[in-house]
């Protein structure tokens, strides 16, 4: 991978005018260099590159581990595919320190520990799927209550781990009718538990992805909305900061939830 450098430039000058990959447009501008005085003012994000040798060097570390764990085919359009999707993933505050996003989704990866064998607790079944380079995330959390040759499915969280920190990115829910609401925010509980006992007590939802389309922001709508509830409920779900308060993040500390999900469920 020695052309990593003629790549990423081939990418920032097609992001310019925008790179279609399915439903995705990914749109941005670049600037060597911070600058206030910046004549951008279409509410596109801007990728600030500070260190431009540092961004190469994270973005060959991101590349090469996509490559191995996906199995993905090593030529310039599959890497400048990888390139442009993982910046689909970004919020606007990772624009401005674009190593650090890279670090975090390389760690995305790295921790994979986590769920990594199937969870039965009483009829409840916890496991952890990998997910195409399409999606925000590699991970997602999956459950689904057994009842004889049944299966009551609840909603996947795509999530990421980092620095001990959570980073949850979606939910995809069931189904919009209220009662089915009510068990994907149980699945919500269920994975937090999980995080908890895992040793992860804090966590971040993304508020804003602005790359991806208007279905996703919804979905990440819903999620905060969600957030909100559970606060309001169970003290063992602590809001510390809404969006752009703190950060671009909601920042939620946990503690042991302590509840019979099964039993709610039934």
């Amino acid at each position: 991978m020695d052309n990593i450098e003629e790549l990423f430039d081939k990418v920032i000058i097609e992001a310019e005018d925008g790179i279609k990959i399915k439903n995705t447009v990914i749109r941005f501008h670049t600037l060597e260099k911070y600058s206030l005085n910046s004549s951008y003012n279409d509410g596109i994000p801007i990728l600030v590159i500070k260190n431009k040798k540092e961004l190469l060097n994270k973005l060959k570390q991101y590349l090469e581990l996509v490559v191995d764990v996906k199995k993905i085919e090593v030529n310039k359009n599959s890497l400048r595919k990888c390139i442009a999707l993982l910046f689909s993933n970004a919020c606007f505050e990772d624009f401005s320190n674009p190593t650090r996003f890279i670090d975090n989704h390389i760690n995305f990866y790295l921790n994979n520990e986590f769920l990594e064998n199937d969870k039965v607790v009483g009829n409840i079944v916890i496991k952890r799927i990998t997910q195409s380079i399409y999606s925000e995330t590699p991970y997602a959390f999956k459950a689904y209550l057994v009842d004889n040759d049944k299966k009551l499915l609840l909603a996947n969280i795509s999530y990421g781990i980092s620095d001990n920190v959570c980073y949850i990115y979606k939910m995809d829910e069931v189904c919009e009718c209220n009662s089915i609401k009510d068990i994907d925010d149980i699945s919500l509980s269920i994975f937090l538990q999980e995080l908890y006992l895992y040793g992860i007590s804090k966590v971040k939802i993304v508020s804003c992805l602005p790359l991806r389309d208007n279905s996703i922001q919804c979905s990440l709508n819903s999620l905060l909305n969600r957030f909100t509830s559970l606060n309001y409920v169970n003290n063992s779900i602590k809001i510390t900061s809404n969006p752009f308060e703190f950060d671009e993040y909601m920042n939620v500390e946990l503690d042991e939830l302590n509840q019979d999900f099964e039993s709610i469920i039934l």
